[in-house]
């Protein structure tokens, strides 16, 4: 009975057309055109493509749609760079299907806001923080990662010679690149997870390494590269991609992070089949047999242990890929639609169409929208105050 309670009380809050959910299903809509040339997934991006539209903000920016703390307080309604992936897939969907005005209208836009938001560093280096409305800070890099991509991508399929907005993109790759770290017993390098010259975090949220968000950078400076490719850039992509591939395991499981108390040890699907999707991305600029044994070996995992023949479980044990959390989310199926559509397209997995096709027919049914457990409301707000409250 208490366990039922609890559940209920601290139920993930529903969550309308997560941007993170409808690029990731417009991005994979899009693969599996190019892949099939099928009209009905011509007709799909253009739908979801609709819904990415209506959802940008005034500003030209992408707001993922509920609050959260990043390190400082995100604020529903208030755009942050991460979600700027919403531009890249507006840029692959103007590369297959073709100019619009109300589309590259949009594009304009969100470019717009990565200029204005932009922080010119030294040595012609630039940089963007993660929630421009909370801080001007950077925070975190990965920000910078998918703005810069996201830029790139605009600024090639646009054919813009815009100088200010060709210096940010170089600036931002230059800057990704001097922030990276390396490990002398590994290959590669790597990003911590948070700005370095912080001087608010703990030792252990200072030393924090995102493996998953690693190689969601690889995949859009992939994607960028193919639009303007620069040689920061594709340093940037071999190196990183190079350090997760020292830490995949036989298996195919890569940590989420570099210390299992970050997330409790549990692989997050939305974030671990990113791994493929950037191992995908990197093999088509690097072609390395080891990327693409990589990217296999994810996704055999996903199909093993966390397909359950109706969605994807959204987070997994290690090892033995028992399930911790069966509830069904519609964000992380997004990321793997996306990730298993860039396989088929890649490698025209035949035996993945069906269970890419039940995993867009179940989005499309709850209209892209659904709980959502990294979001906060009030109630969830109210219930950990109080307990917060009675363990003191």
């Amino acid at each position: 009975m208490i366990s039922k309670i609890k559940k209920i009380l601290l139920a993930p809050p529903y969550i309308q057309h997560c941007s993170q959910t409808i690029y990731q299903a417009l991005l994979g809509c899009i693969k599996m055109y190019e892949s099939t040339f099928d009209d009905v997934w011509k007709q799909r991006s253009k739908k979801v493509k609709n819904i990415l539209l209506n959802i940008q903000r005034p500003d030209g920016g992408f707001d993922i749609g509920y609050d959260f703390n990043f390190g400082k307080f995100h604020k529903k309604g208030e755009s942050t760079s991460p979600e700027l992936i919403g531009l890249i897939a507006l840029c692959e969907y103007e590369r297959v299907f073709g100019y619009e005005k109300t589309l590259r209208k949009a594009m304009d836009k969100a470019a717009f806001w990565i200029e204005t938001f932009s922080i010119k560093l030294k040595d012609s280096m630039h940089a963007i923080p993660y929630g421009p409305y909370s801080t001007k800070e950077v925070m975190v890099y990965n920000g910078t990662s998918f703005a810069c991509a996201a830029l790139g991508c605009y600024i090639g399929i646009t054919k813009s010679t815009k100088q200010t907005l060709i210096d940010i993109y170089r600036g931002m790759n230059k800057y990704l690149l001097n922030v990276m770290s390396d490990d002398s017993s590994l290959k590669g390098k790597f990003w911590y997870y948070s700005d370095q010259s912080r001087e608010d975090l703990t030792e252990s949220a200072k030393n924090k390494i995102d493996y998953y968000h690693q190689m969601q950078q690889v995949e859009v400076h992939s994607i960028a590269q193919n639009y303007y490719p620069i040689k920061e850039q594709k340093e940037i992509i071999e190196a990183a991609a190079d350090l997760v591939l020292e830490k995949q395991q036989e298996n195919g499981e890569v940590p989420y992070t570099n210390r299992k108390e970050y997330f409790n040890d549990l692989i997050h699907v939305w974030g671990y089949c990113s791994v493929m999707s950037g191992f995908l991305a990197a093999n088509t600029l690097l072609d390395k047999k080891s990327y693409k044994e990589a990217a296999i070996k994810v996704k055999n995992w996903l199909i093993k242990y966390s397909w359950n023949g109706n969605y994807f479980y959204a987070s997994l044990k290690p090892l033995n890929g028992n399930v911790n959390n069966d509830t069904y989310m519609v964000r992380s199926d997004a990321w793997v639609f996306n990730a298993l559509s860039n396989f088929h397209y890649n490698y025209q997995s035949t035996d993945l169409k069906l269970i890419i096709e039940n995993t867009y027919l179940k989005m499309e049914e709850c209209d892209f929208s659904g709980r959502e457990t990294h979001a906060q409301n009030l109630r969830k707000k109210i219930i950990f105050s109080i307990i917060k409250f009675i363990r003191k």
